[in-house]
């Protein structure tokens, strides 16, 4: 074994061992553990000290900084500050032992299954069971855009703000301002449930340094003079349940990720309508289907292959954003909003089309509401969906008016699932 060499370490004396090539280790002598690595490229302060901890040996290597952002004298204080919680037993975890981010995210995404598992956050005993979305996020966006960092302690991100800043406007230029802002409140949230249970975690977060992006809602939607060209993209669409899930969204401007997630029981073909919401809840919000809704819904039935599965659009949350369409998603619901517009539905009944309450309305009170407002939201969907059929045959053919008893198919309705 060499023997180890020691000196009362400079600042001075490290810039004439990287001036002329002195490769190697020097230990402090001043503080005991301080040690410094000088390589070709890089000088590297590193504390290192073997302790007991439970009757288990054990020690400590930590990486400080680096000569000379980190000068000698501010090196041997984070040194003191290392030799100062091993003195106290309250020891930083090694590389083996410290929660690496890949975990840390299993155990958030268990722990969000079981909050929706309760009916969510604050929700009383006995609360029916809600969609676990934002667990289903976690899977998407740690997939996506965290698979570099599964490995990387926590701490370690905590203590290179710097590497979080630029990754987040990397996938700002990859994904947009709004995936990025999102893949970081995950890493924030992430970390901040797991210091609930490991005081050893740094204080500040790995997302201290990012500068969040500003985000604005997006009105854009389809032209008039555009929905032929989106008919001749739909009808490309090999996959006939995707081109009934598009056509679908935009008859009915439901979100795309709702519209991915409901299943043959959402549907009431007797009552012409569309669940959104848990079906026991008292608040749920039932959208009226059209006719044009029923054959849309229709084709992704009689695609199917398989009988049992409980998705109407089965696979659409994950390829769906990928079919190459002038307006898909959002934009989608932003047509059908401007469509409700030009067909002077009123706002409210615009507003629980779209299957959300108005602004200053308690959740209380929507579904006694929607209930009395039933024939006249029915109607108004009537009238979008015969102007949006209109709209994608010929821009300029006038919306053909549907009888109560054209709606009243029943032929269409009952054995839909």
């Amino acid at each position: 074994m060499s023997k180890r060499i020691k000196r009362k370490l400079d600042d001075q004396h490290i810039s004439a061992l990287l001036d002329f090539d002195q490769f190697g280790t020097v230990w402090d002598t001043q503080v005991h553990g301080l040690r410094l690595r000088v390589g070709p490229r890089k000088a590297t302060w590193q504390f290192f000290q073997e302790h007991s901890i439970h009757g288990n040996r054990s020690a400590t290597h930590k990486t400080l900084g680096f000569y000379p952002a980190l000068s000698t004298v501010a090196a041997r204080k984070m040194a003191l500050i290392e030799a100062g919680r091993i003195a106290d037993k309250h020891v930083t975890p090694g590389k083996k032992a410290a929660v690496r981010l890949g975990i840390a995210l299993d155990d958030y995404e268990k722990f969000l299954r079981n909050q929706s598992a309760k009916g969510g956050k604050g929700a009383k005993k006995g609360s029916p069971p809600k969609p676990a979305r934002h667990a289903d996020n976690v899977v998407k966006l740690r997939k996506l855009h965290l698979a570099e960092f599964e490995r990387w302690p926590l701490a370690d991100l905590s203590d290179y703000p710097k590497i979080m800043k630029e990754w987040h406007e990397k996938v700002t230029r990859e994904a947009g301002p709004v995936t990025a802002n999102r893949a970081a409140e995950l890493v924030r949230a992430c970390y901040r449930h797991q210091r609930k249970s490991n005081r050893s975690l740094p204080p500040d977060l790995p997302t201290s340094g990012i500068e969040f992006n500003t985000e604005t809602a997006s009105e854009k939607g389809l032209d008039p003079k555009d929905f032929p060209k989106w008919r001749a993209a739909w009808e490309k669409i090999e996959s006939p349940i995707r081109r009934s899930y598009h056509l679908f969204c935009l008859l009915t401007g439901m979100r795309p990720g709702e519209a991915a997630r409901l299943t043959w029981a959402n549907l009431l073909p007797r009552e012409r309508r569309i669940i959104l919401g848990n079906a026991k809840a008292a608040n749920d919000i039932r959208i009226p289907m059209s006719i044009p809704i029923v054959k849309a819904l229709r084709m992704a039935r009689d695609a199917r292959d398989d009988e049992t599965e409980p998705l109407i659009f089965p696979g659409c949350a994950q390829v769906g954003h990928r079919d190459a369409l002038p307006a898909r998603g959002n934009v989608l619901r932003h047509t059908y909003r401007t469509v409700a517009a030009e067909c002077k539905v009123d706002e409210m009944l615009s507003h629980f089309l779209l299957g959300h309450a108005p602004a200053g309305i308690s959740q209380k009170y929507v579904a006694r509401m929607i209930l009395s407002a039933g024939p006249a939201m029915r109607s108004a969907q009537r009238e979008i969906s015969a102007k949006i059929m209109s709209l994608l045959d010929h821009p300029t053919v006038k919306a053909p008016a549907l009888s109560p008893e054209q709606d009243a198919d029943t032929a269409l309705l009952p054995a839909l699932p």
